[in-house]
């Protein structure tokens, strides 16, 4: 017999297909990272709507005012009542006499086309713009603020995490010495009491865990809302690597500022074609009484094309006083920038300094976690000796405890101090 033959491709769709239905769990077992909680947050806060109302908001107003150059059509009417009119009257051999009614008619459409507006429309359009590229940068301000409510809770999560897996190897701790003492008091060398010591070590502990798993999964609900979807109660998250800051500032805010100037300063331009003159071509049709001819009695039809000029010149007056608002707003916004600054700068250094405090904290957290496991080593020797009860033994593993967990508080704390930094400069 003939060994079977396989198909390499049927083998590789197999594989194919293998890979992919183990998938969804290799993706949901990947560990929730910040920057993930970062993007998640932005696309789902609700100002990710305002922004799609500003671009609709600029996309409307920029054709509105593009429109302006489309002809523009307008219906007129009037009837009036007069006490005089123009007479005309020939004695003879003519005998003619001409006199205009007092009612007078007059009904017509009239067509506009701007032929030069003296670049208002092109400075509407260039305000639009400005003040919509303002909005955006109001709300990547607004959005980028979200970043700190994250770290706080993405950071918080870790704390607890790192507290919770403390708490259980303590836990095994004290298991170890309940079995230990256990054994003792069943040779006589232990009482009631000093299994009821470790006891209640174990409860404490017990009850800790309840409690930061419970203040745990609040924050997991509150990250949950923010990111718009469903995290796991024991979502696994990625703890981020101590990072560098570098001084680059990358805020929004300073964009922010450049738009507001730059907005105002468009305004010069409005401010210098509104106090242009403006021609157009006009046509007008129509029916009247009198009719052109104002001398015929009779309505008549007639029509008027020709071109017009308008220029007002009432903005002269102000035009000295608008320039110097645009001015001095303009100053108030480099006063707004000078004051970000200054706070951001006092922000960095309390920011650094609170970073530098939790780096020298640890650099001495580990010689006393060292220093409380060798006292901790000692007094479990006397207590099995005899020469120390089990209530010091307890004491003295819990001062142990103690200064694991605030290595792990100051760690977090460290880590926290060092990403708020790096979110004060966007870096």
């Amino acid at each position: 017999m003939y060994p079977l033959k396989t198909n390499p491709f049927s083998r590789f769709r197999v594989f194919v297909l293998s890979a992919f239905s183990f998938l969804p769990l290799l993706l949901s077992a990947q560990p929730l990272t910040l920057s993930e909680c970062y993007e998640k947050t932005e696309k789902n806060y609700p100002l990710i709507q305002q922004l799609e109302l500003i671009e609709l908001s600029e996309k409307y107003n920029l054709q509105n005012i593009s429109r302006a150059w489309i002809p523009q059509l307008q219906l007129y009417g009037k009837a009036t009542l007069q006490t005089d009119v123009p007479k005309f009257e020939v004695g003879p051999p003519l005998n003619l006499k001409i006199d205009v009614p007092k009612d007078q008619y007059q009904t017509y459409l009239q067509l506009n086309q701007i032929i030069w507006d003296g670049g208002q429309i092109r400075s509407t359009k260039k305000t639009i713009q400005a003040a919509t590229e303002v909005q955006r940068k109001q709300y990547e301000v607004d959005i980028y603020a979200v970043r700190g409510r994250v770290n706080d809770l993405f950071f918080g999560i870790i704390l607890y995490d790192s507290q919770l897996e403390q708490l259980k190897v303590n836990l095994k701790e004290l298991q170890r010495n309940l079995d230990k003492v256990t054994s003792f008091a069943e040779l006589g060398f232990a009482n009631e009491s000093d299994i009821d010591a470790v006891k209640v070590e174990q409860i404490t502990a017990e009850q800790g865990i309840i409690q930061l798993t419970t203040m745990r999964e609040a924050f997991v609900a509150m990250l949950s809302a923010f990111m718009g979807e469903n995290l796991a109660p024991d979502i696994v998250l990625q703890k981020p690597e101590v990072v560098t800051t570098q001084e680059t500032n990358n805020r929004f805010e300073l964009k922010l500022f450049d738009a507001s100037i730059s907005a105002q300063k468009i305004q010069n331009m409005q401010i210098l074609s509104k106090n242009m003159p403006k021609i157009g071509l006009f046509v007008q049709g129509g029916f009247a009484r009198p009719g052109l001819n104002m001398f015929d009695t009779n309505g008549k039809f007639y029509a008027i094309g020709g071109v017009q000029l308008n220029w007002g010149f009432g903005n002269l007056y102000t035009i000295k006083n608008e320039k110097k608002i645009i001015e001095n707003n303009i100053s108030s916004i480099e006063i707004s920038r000078k004051l970000f600054l200054l706070n951001q700068t006092i922000q960095a250094k309390q920011q650094n300094a609170i970073a530098e405090q939790y780096r020298k904290i640890l650099s001495s957290d580990d010689e006393i976690i060292r220093m409380r496991e060798s006292i901790y080593k000692a007094s479990e020797t006397k207590t099995e000796n005899g020469t120390m009860s089990m209530t010091d033994l307890m004491r003295d593993l819990n001062m142990e405890h103690a200064a694991k967990a605030q290595k792990i508080v100051h760690e977090t704390q460290y880590l926290k101090a060092l990403y708020d930094l790096k979110n004060l400069y966007n870096n």
